[in-house]
């Protein structure tokens, strides 16, 4: 078997392609879990993180994938770092150890990633030659919430209810309209992930209406690239399909549930579960992967949907790599013998107090069979971000969706999440 080039792995969440305007505590959020990055990594490669990497995580991951870490150079800041990982590698002095690896595979199409690999001459995976500026605005455009609409609806594709606004004021306006026909909005803005600035708002009492739109977008301002509102429809599941634009075309990769908090991302349980819709979803994921890859766009995209009582709607794509493309990875790479692999994975606060530290939830794991790689079902920690977030992130692998489940309650007990 040939081995694939050394790369380096570029963990640039962190990117406006994503967010505009990001605070300081969504950079923040996004930077800490980067060292799960490394989980991807193969002797030869280097992995750029935006938040320290410590000695106890990389021994967990060498021991977990029988990796020889020691091969792996590992560029990551002190501190938690909010800035682009570019930025963050040369303030390091780490700018040879990127260049001396004929690859770069991005996290996200960017501007800086780009340019990058444009001055350098590496290689942007997956593209076999660099990808031009018309490819990056095409990125951009469907990277916003207006931009995927206006796909969507140009592909014959059902969106829900809504329309676009650019400053607060015509975003207060047509709201306060809005809602005298519908029972809820959702607002967000036009270039957002991971659920960032997404507000919900009832309809309510006519005579309160407007006081109660303006309240809710009180600390909005002014956005170069706007805010989309939409019906806030009572969802039933919200699937993802995540596809591959390669060269002959587009294929599958894998299909999720999403789970998510107060209309955050949190994590996933693969595959999705068949409905009525799921045919005409992952069709809707395929027009837009063909409509993608005719523009020359090359790599992972996931297009995420909604479903209720009578159809479903595409809600929005990241034409990116995404936070379960790590994990459909990993998991491949732990059961690497079954297809399909089942997994759940999640982001879950841990006790207020007490429970376990990191190296003591892996003994308990390990205790459990859980460690085993002979077992049926595996889990592990994805990052070691307990002391910094309060987070324990986790992903649960087997060849069936019961003994899955099974192993994730025992994953829930063991961290001691409430």
């Amino acid at each position: 078997m040939t081995r694939r080039p050394s790369r380096t792995i570029l963990s640039n969440l962190n990117s406006d392609t994503m967010v505009e305007n990001p605070t300081a505590r969504y950079l923040r959020a996004m930077a800490v879990p980067t060292p799960r990055m490394l989980w991807e990594a193969e002797p030869g490669d280097c992995v750029v993180m935006l938040a320290p990497c410590p000695a106890s995580f990389r021994e967990y991951v060498a021991r977990t994938l029988d990796l020889d870490v020691d091969r792996v150079d590992i560029v990551a800041p002190p501190e938690t770092a909010l800035v682009h990982p570019l930025e963050m590698a040369d303030a390091l002095g780490a700018g040879a150890k990127l260049t001396a690896r004929p690859v770069l595979d991005a996290f996200a199409l960017d501007r800086q990633v780009l340019d990058f690999a444009r001055r350098t001459g590496v290689r942007l995976h997956p593209y076999e030659a660099l990808p031009d500026d018309e490819v990056l605005d095409t990125v951009r455009h469907i990277n916003t919430k207006a931009g995927i609409r206006e796909t969507v609806l140009s592909l014959g594709l059902p969106v829900a209810a809504g329309g676009f606004a650019t400053t607060r004021a015509e975003l207060t306006d047509r709201v306060v309209a809005f809602l005298a026909d519908h029972p809820a909005a959702i607002v967000k803005a036009n270039r957002s992930s991971t659920g960032f600035g997404n507000i919900v708002i009832e309809a309510g009492a006519r005579h309160t209406r407007e006081h109660r739109v303006t309240a809710a977008l009180a600390d909005e301002t002014d956005r170069a690239s706007g805010w989309i509102y939409e019906e806030f429809l009572p969802l039933t599941a919200s699937p993802s399909y995540e596809m591959a634009a390669g060269e002959d075309g587009v294929t599958d990769y894998y299909s999720c549930d999403q789970r998510t908090v107060n209309n955050a991302w949190t994590g996933m349980v693969t595959p999705a579960l068949d409905g009525p819709s799921s045919p005409a979803m992952r069709k809707a994921a395929r027009m837009i992967g063909e409509w993608l890859h005719a523009r020359g766009y090359r790599g992972i995209f996931d297009v995420d949907c909604g479903t209720y009582e009578g159809g479903y709607i595409v809600t929005e794509a990241n034409v990116r790599t995404t936070g379960g493309t790590y994990l459909e990875k990993l998991a491949r790479r732990l059961r690497p013998a079954e297809a399909p692999v089942h997994w759940r994975a999640d982001g879950r606060f841990g006790a207020h107090t007490g429970g376990p530290d990191f190296a003591e939830a892996v003994r308990r794991l390990d205790a459990e069979g859980l460690g085993d790689p002979a077992g049926p079902v595996r889990a592990v920690l994805t990052t070691d971000t307990r002391d910094i977030d309060g987070k324990w992130r986790y992903l649960v692998v087997g060849n069936d969706a019961d003994s899955v489940a099974d192993a994730e309650k025992t994953m829930e007990r063991v961290l001691e999440v409430p």
